[in-house]
C-alpha cells in the first residue's frame, strides 16, 4: 500500500535588481476574483478584454500557470508567502486565522523602501493579526476598497502621494468577476448563447448555462475595464517603461466543479506581465509551469530584497526572472496543487467542519489527483446545501436535476482516490484513466513523485498528520446559519 498522503536601503533598490535591472524598478500587480484564462490573449472570443491583451502583446503571455489552491484565501496566502498552502498551518483553509509567523513579501517590500499601496481585494477572506495582536495591513501604506466604476482614481492618489525616487508596487485586487451576477447582464450587453464556443463536459448544454456564462464574461470584462483604467494612469505618470505590470486571477470561475476543486479549469489561472524595460521580446508565450508560489521571489527578485535577510519563511516557488529573459534555467516540468477545508461546516465532524483533502501533480498533459477522504461529499453534505460551490444558475440547474443525473454525478459525486486525466484527449477532466491497466505504471510514477514533492515541504497530510488541518479555527462566528438544499422547482 501506498502512504497516506530585512530591512534594505532604498539606494540598494534603485542599484540594482536580482534580475539584473540598473534603474528604478516599479509594479503594477492586477488580480481578478474567480476569473478563468477567459481572455482575448489565451484565445477566448467572447469575453472581450482589449485592455489585458494589449498588455500580453507587448510582453509574455505564460500558458500554464497554476495556483495550488483553487478557493480564494488560500490561494492568495500562498501568493504573498511563496510557500504552498500546505505549509502554511491555518493558511491551507479557506475562512481562516492567517499566522502572524508567516510574512508576506509586500511586508519585506515595505520594510525595504518601497512605497506600497493597495485597492480592493488582498488576503481574505479570514482573519490576519500581527502577533501583538493588532490588524494586519500587509505592508500597505494606503488602501481602501473598490471603486465603483474603473476610473484608476486610487492608483492616481497612490503615485501623487509617492515619495520621491522611491520605487513602488501597488497592488489592485478587483472583486470581479466574483458571484453575484445580475441575471441575463450578458443577453443585456448584446451577448449571444451561440456566442460559447465550448461548455465544459461536466456542464449540460442549454441555454441556463450559457446564460449564466455569459454574465460571468461581463464581469471579466468590467475587470479588464478596470485593468485599462490602471494602464492609463500610469502612462499619465511617466513610469510604464519602468514599471512591471501583471495581470492574473487567484482562481477559475465561481461555477460547479472549477472554484474550490483541482480540476484542470480549477487551478489554472491568467497570468500576463508586460516590462519594457526587463522582458525580453514582446509577444511571447512560455509554455514552462509557473506556480503562484513563484510571484513572491519573482517581485523579492525584482526589487533586490533577499527573503531570508527580510525575515521570511524560506520559499517553496522560484523566481521568473529567468522565463522573463526566455532563458528557462529551473526545473518546471511539474506543479503541486492540492486543498483542504474549503467552505467551513459543508461536512461536519469537527468544530469548524472537515475539509475534502486532496493532492495532485500536473506533469506533462496528464493530472494525477489523489483525495485522501473519498468517503466525504467533495462539494460539503448534500442536505446542507453542497456549500462548496457558490450559488447560481447553473449550480441551480444541475442540483434541481437530482443525483441519477450524470452532471450532478460530475459536479457534486464523491469520487474514487485516484483520479487521472489526460488532457490531451481530455481537457475537462471527465474520463478518469486511473483504472486502466495501461495507465498503472503513470498512477505510479506520478503518485511516487508527487509524495516525494510533498515530503520535502514537510506537507502534514502527507507525513500522517492531516487531521492537523481539519481541526484549525476558523475565523467566522460560532453558528453561522446553514443554507438548506433548495426545492425543486
Amino acid at each position: 500500500m501506498r502512504p497516506s498522503f530585512l530591512t534594505l536601503g532604498v539606494s540598494l533598490l534603485i542599484a540594482s535588481t536580482g534580475i539584473g535591472r540598473a534603474a528604478p524598478t516599479n509594479v503594477l500587480f492586477c488580480i481578478a476574483d474567480d476569473a478563468s484564462p477567459h481572455f482575448g490573449a489565451y484565445g477566448c472570443t467572447w469575453v472581450k478584454t482589449p485592455n489585458i491583451d494589449r498588455v500580453a502583446a507587448a510582453g509574455i503571455v505564460f500558458e500554464n500557470a497554476y495556483t495550488p489552491t483553487a478557493k480564494c484565501a488560500p490561494s492568495r496566502a500562498a501568493l504573498l508567502t511563496g510557500r504552498s498552502p500546505w505549509q502554511l498551518e491555518d493558511a491551507a483553509n479557506h475562512q481562516s486565522i492567517f499566522p502572524a509567523k508567516f510574512k508576506a513579501f509586500t511586508e519585506a517590500l515595505a520594510e525595504a523602501g518601497v512605497h506600497v499601496g493597495s485597492q480592493g481585494k488582498t488576503w481574505g477572506p479570514g482573519t490576519a493579526k500581527n502577533a501583538d495582536g493588532s490588524n494586519r495591513t500587509w505592508g500597505f501604506t494606503t488602501s481602501g476598497g473598490e471603486s465603483t466604476k474603473p476610473d484608476g482614481a486610487k492608483f492616481r492618489e497612490f503615485l501623487a502621494a509617492r515619495p520621491a525616487g522611491k520605487p513602488f508596487f501597488f497592488w489592485f485586487g478587483s472583486t470581479n468577476p466574483h458571484r453575484a451576477y445580475t441575471p441575463d447582464s450578458g443577453l443585456s450587453a448584446g451577448k449571444k448563447p451561440s456566442d460559447i464556443e465550448h461548455v465544459p463536459a461536466f456542464w449540460p448544454d442549454n441555454d441556463v448555462v450559457r446564460r449564466d456564462m455569459l454574465d460571468y464574461a461581463v464581469e471579466v470584462e468590467t475587470y479588464d475595464a478596470q485593468v485599462g483604467a490602471l494602464l492609463a494612469v500610469l502612462e499619465e505618470s511617466g513610469e510604464a517603461a519602468n514599471t512591471l505590470v501583471i495581470v492574473t486571477s487567484d482562481h477559475g470561475m465561481p461555477f460547479p466543479r472549477v472554484k474550490g476543486h483541482n480540476y484542470e479549469m480549477s487551478n489554472h489561472v491568467p497570468l500576463v506581465v508586460r516590462w519594457p524595460a526587463g522582458v525580453a521580446g514582446v509577444g511571447r508565450r512560455a509554455a514552462e509551469f509557473v506556480n503562484f508560489v513563484d510571484i513572491a521571489p519573482t517581485l523579492l527578485d525584482v526589487f533586490g530584497v533577499a527573503p531570508q535577510k527580510a525575515g521570511m519563511q524560506p520559499l517553496s516557488g522560484t523566481s521568473l526572472g529567468d522565463l522573463f529573459q526566455g532563458k528557462p534555467a529551473h526545473d518546471r516540468s511539474v506543479v503541486i496543487l492540492g486543498r483542504e477545508r474549503n467552505d467551513v461546516r459543508a461536512r461536519p465532524g469537527t468544530e469548524a467542519g472537515l475539509g475534502y483533502p486532496v493532492r495532485g501533480i500536473r506533469e506533462g498533459n496528464l493530472l494525477y489527483l489523489h483525495n485522501f477522504a473519498p468517503d466525504r461529499w467533495p462539494c460539503g453534505n448534500v442536505e446542507l446545501g453542497l456549500l462548496d460551490t457558490d450559488d447560481g444558475p447553473t449550480k441551480q440547474f444541475i442540483e434541481d436535476a437530482g443525483d441519477g443525473d450524470r452532471f450532478w454525478q460530475f459536479c457534486f459525486g464523491k469520487r474514487p482516490a485516484e483520479e487521472l486525466f489526460d488532457l490531451s484527449t481530455d481537457a475537462d477532466c471527465v474520463k478518469n484513466l486511473a483504472a486502466e491497466p495501461a495507465r498503472h505504471a503513470d498512477v505510479e510514477r506520478l503518485h511516487a513523485r508527487l509524495v516525494e514533492r510533498l515530503k520535502a515541504q514537510e506537507d502534514p497530510r502527507i507525513l500522517g498528520r492531516g487531521d492537523v488541518f481539519d481541526n484549525y479555527p476558523t475565523s467566522k462566528p460560532a453558528n453561522p446559519p446553514q443554507r438548506k438544499k433548495r426545492p425543486k422547482k
